[in-house]
């Protein structure tokens, strides 16, 4: 059939983080991003030099202008005389807390179940909102545990979990003085916001693709408005908008719906668009009519049409013109019933018997 609206000829669409967080308190924890930096110095040696461009930002920098990135608590807990930094032994032994509070037999190391505590109330409150069933976190801390076992001995020592300790202190000590300023710590968080912000937008954008907005569909609409303008008056006349209705004849207009009916059903929609009524569409008329389809096709009003709202609209459509077609069909005259045959003699025939054949007990069939 030919296209049953003026522009309800939309190209298919396709429909279709995990946030990296501030540490926190419990050990171990996600980790800042690594930052492209020379390898951990250990407490006492002599510091590496700084990564380039991992300084933080000079006074008067965009960066520094801008409204602060909040600390994260465990800045906040340690740096409890506002000094504005903290120290790799301060910080060290903030971390070791958690695994001090595993480590119950005091030998200085966590077997696997020892580990897994943390993970479970007390340590990780069963409250907490988002959190995943305790069989999957027990799960995950088993994994992470195999990882931080460096020496496969079964153990996770006190000396493999504070090499994780510095690595993390190492994240935010862009300078390599063995302390972690305000500025510092700001700066990795904002980079590592930002990060999650332009992942986010890029999980959106493949949320979003093949999807269309609402300057998208009316943008879509004009140009195909423009392909009927045929005199580039800006304008569309019932003999140019009547080209949608197909071919009258030739093989083109096989199988399709005579072209008399198929011409009307295109003026009807030509009228529907043309509502100041003065025989041309003009593009006011159209781009209030796309707005309005648009908000139709629209089913769950997030300003985008889906593959499925597509489709939708279509079949609402295509309803639409196969009960416009009932209208238009010539009703059928009524058929004449077939006599009922004569008998000879012009005697009226026996009246056909009802009910079950005779010499069966009633009820029975």
């Amino acid at each position: 059939m030919f296209r049953p609206t003026l522009f309800l000829t939309v190209a298919c669409l396709a429909v279709p983080a995990m946030a990296q967080t501030p540490p926190t308190q419990a050990w171990p924890q996600n980790r800042p991003p690594a930052q492209a930096a020379p390898p951990a110095a250990a407490p006492g040696q002599p510091a590496a030099p700084p990564a380039a461009g991992a300084t933080p930002p000079a006074a008067g920098s965009p960066l520094a202008s801008a409204a602060p990135v909040p600390l994260p608590q465990w800045f906040v807990d340690i740096d409890v005389d506002k000094k504005g930094e903290v120290t790799r032994a301060e910080f060290l032994k903030y971390r070791m807390k958690s695994f001090e509070a595993l480590d119950l037999n005091k030998d200085n190391k966590l077997s696997v179940e020892e580990f897994v505590k943390v993970v479970e109330p007390p340590a990780t409150p069963a409250d907490a909102p988002g959190l995943p069933p305790l069989e999957e976190r027990r799960n995950r801390a088993k994994a992470e545990f195999q990882t931080l076992d460096t020496n496969r001995d079964g153990f996770l020592e006190r000396g493999e979990a504070e090499a994780v300790v510095h690595s993390e202190f190492n994240n935010y000590d862009t300078d390599r003085d063995n302390k972690v300023t305000e500025p510092e710590v700001r700066l990795i968080i904002q980079r590592s916001m930002q990060r999650e912000a332009a992942e986010r937008q890029q999980v959106e954008a493949r949320r979003r693709q093949g999807m269309m907005t609402l300057n998208e569909f009316m943008d879509m609409q004009l140009r195909q408005s423009d392909e009927l303008d045929k005199n580039k008056d800006t304008k569309i006349s019932g003999p140019e908008y009547v080209v949608l209705a197909g071919p009258a004849d030739g093989p083109q207009a096989k199988n399709l719906l005579p072209f008399d009916m198929r011409k009307q059903i295109a003026m009807r929609k030509f009228a529907e668009i043309d509502t100041n009524k003065d025989g041309q569409i003009e593009r006011v008329e159209l781009s209030a009519y796309a707005l309005k389809q648009f908000g139709e096709m629209d089913l769950n009003k997030d300003r985008f049409i889906s593959e499925e709202e597509f489709k939708k609209a279509q079949e609402a459509e295509a309803a639409k013109i196969r009960a416009i077609v009932q209208t238009m069909m010539p009703a059928q005259p009524a058929q004449p019933r077939p006599a009922q045959p004569q008998p000879r003699g012009g005697q009226p025939a026996p009246a056909q018997p009802s009910g079950p054949p005779p010499g069966l007990p009633q009820g029975t069939r």
